[in-house]
């Protein structure tokens, strides 16, 4: 685990949409979800939670909220939300149905699922999130898919200093070589500035699922693959361990 905030400590695996209650039963704590994966997604979650019978501090929660409006999701299976300017209000109610559809008092991270159009919006969208973080509905805020000069932006004007930053990352996809028109943090530049902020970083498709060529362009690497054979491990534990 890594501390991201004090005293908040979060699972170096966790895993996204998947059987979560399978994932339990093997062993996984830190559960990913967000408000534009659907309520039916949110709701497994919960329900994966209490069936398992454990505490609920044995889990790590996180959860996203869209900032709107944005141009990351005009050519993206998201969002359902962001076609007009959330609201203060309309934010906290997103947050609010987060937690409904978790059927949870608080989470361990609520994200900023990607940053909106204009500085006003995006602090505007956080303002509402560090209430959260103030009144223990969350115990870490943070973001994700920010690159370096959404970060800075974020960082100048917050009260609450993000704790993380989730992006796409992975030995396929890295140097910032721009996917679907944007890069979304997906850089080493977005890394490092992370790293001297101290916002932790946080990987997810790290196996390359949001690369070009997918995962099996790592998988089937010739450089991944003559490592895993040198080592006698997997293509996957390679990739993982380079991350």
């Amino acid at each position: 685990s890594v501390e991201i905030s004090p005293s908040v400590w979060m699972p170096m695996l966790g895993f996204g949409i998947c059987n979560h209650s399978l994932f339990i039963s093997l062993g996984g704590r830190s559960l990913d979800t967000a408000l534009d994966y659907g309520d039916d997604k949110q709701a497994e979650v919960g329900a994966a939670i209490r069936a398992s019978g454990l505490p609920r501090s044995e889990f790590f929660v996180t959860t996203k909220i869209p900032c709107c409006p944005s141009a990351f999701v005009a050519d993206s299976t998201y969002s359902q939300h962001c076609h007009v300017r959330r609201s203060p209000e309309q934010t906290a109610a997103d947050i609010a149905h987060d937690l409904q559809m978790l059927g949870l008092s608080y989470v361990d991270a609520m994200l900023m699922h990607w940053p909106c159009d204009s500085t006003a919006d995006v602090v505007s969208t956080w303002r509402v999130m560090e209430a959260m973080a103030l009144n223990g509905t969350a115990r870490a805020i943070g973001v994700s898919n920010f690159n370096s000069s959404a970060v800075e932006t974020l960082v100048a004007h917050a009260r609450v200093k993000p704790a993380l930053n989730q992006v796409a990352y992975s030995i396929a996809d890295h140097t910032g070589v721009p996917y679907r028109n944007q890069t979304w943090g997906r850089d080493d530049a977005t890394r490092a500035l992370c790293k001297r902020l101290g916002i932790t970083y946080q990987a997810y498709s790290p196996l390359g699922g949001w690369a070009l060529g997918g995962t099996s362009r790592v998988l089937h690497d010739p450089t991944v693959l003559a490592v895993a054979a040198a080592h006698n491990r997997s293509a996957a534990a390679v990739a993982l361990r380079w991350v």
